[in-house]
């Protein structure tokens, strides 16, 4: 995957003061390595979101990357070196008050799960303290807590992709009501299948027909729908499927980003 010619670190320095100084309600964000080197808008996307419901962003203390693909090819040691590393830095976050928010479903998941059943990490204390933006809209808006407007031009064809840590949590369901929400966008399910990615599975020379072969189904299936866009909280899921079916792959957060009316929604919550 190609990288960006400017971190989502470096843009989002640039932006901090603003957002700890116009922001009476703060949250934290693990951006993960795909934001900030690979795709920065979908970070840019989550600040736009937030800060239109009143909410500012703040980025942990210290972050490395969740060490998914260090867990996947044995390299534990480093896994758990850095894992520490966010372990602390999230509870530092709970204990200044803020919930950390991810946009990926796999670092997600890592945080929540592997470090405590993989590497044997103690992090229960923690858990309950990450969990993917989606979901925290969703909850803020079942509890009534936030609004959101949106656009009413905005017309898009939405195909979802469940990604397998997605459907591991059970929180497939809160990124596809919130595109639901959206009045001009038309959704369909994909049926659940996993796209033969497989973490870093799929990148090995070695394994790209396997890996192709597993996700053949999904992909016959998108070119069957010829969406205007599949969406899916799994940035690896993304890679395969732009490859496998040259349909383009939005992160749930950027197609409620794109669709939102910012002024509208900056009312509604104020």
């Amino acid at each position: 995957p190609a990288y960006s010619a400017q971190r989502f670190e470096t843009w989002y320095k640039r932006n901090a003061k603003a957002q700890q100084a116009q922001y009476s309600k703060q949250v934290s964000y693990f951006h993960g390595c795909y934001v900030n080197y690979n795709f920065p808008k979908l970070g840019k996307d989550l600040v736009k979101i937030m800060n239109a419901v009143g909410y500012g962003v703040q980025l942990l203390d210290k972050e490395k990357c969740c060490g998914v693909a260090k867990i996947a090819n044995g390299l534990y040691d480093q896994a758990k070196k850095h894992g520490n590393i966010n372990i602390n830095s999230i509870r530092k976050a709970k204990e200044e008050g803020r919930v950390t928010l991810g946009t990926s479903s796999t670092c997600c998941f890592t945080i929540r799960d592997e470090y405590e059943h993989v590497l044997g990490m103690e992090s229960a204390d923690m858990r309950e303290s990450m969990t993917l933006a989606t979901r925290f809209l969703y909850q803020l808006l079942d509890e009534g807590k936030i609004k959101l407007a949106f656009r009413s031009d905005y017309k898009k064809r939405v195909a979802y992709h469940s990604a397998c840590h997605m459907e591991r949590m059970g929180w497939v369901f809160y990124s596809t009501e919130l595109l639901k929400m959206i009045p001009g966008v038309d959704f369909t399910m994909l049926d659940s299948q996993c796209c033969g990615i497989a973490g870093t599975y799929g990148f090995k020379r070695e394994n790209y027909e396997t890996s192709q072969a597993i996700g053949s189904g999904l992909f016959k299936q998108i070119k069957e729908v010829a969406p205007d866009c599949v969406a899916t909280d799994c940035e690896t899921c993304k890679w395969q499927i732009e490859m496998s079916t040259g349909v383009p792959v939005e992160n749930p957060i950027s197609i409620i980003a794109d669709a939102l009316d910012v002024e509208a929604t900056i009312k509604l919550n104020s």
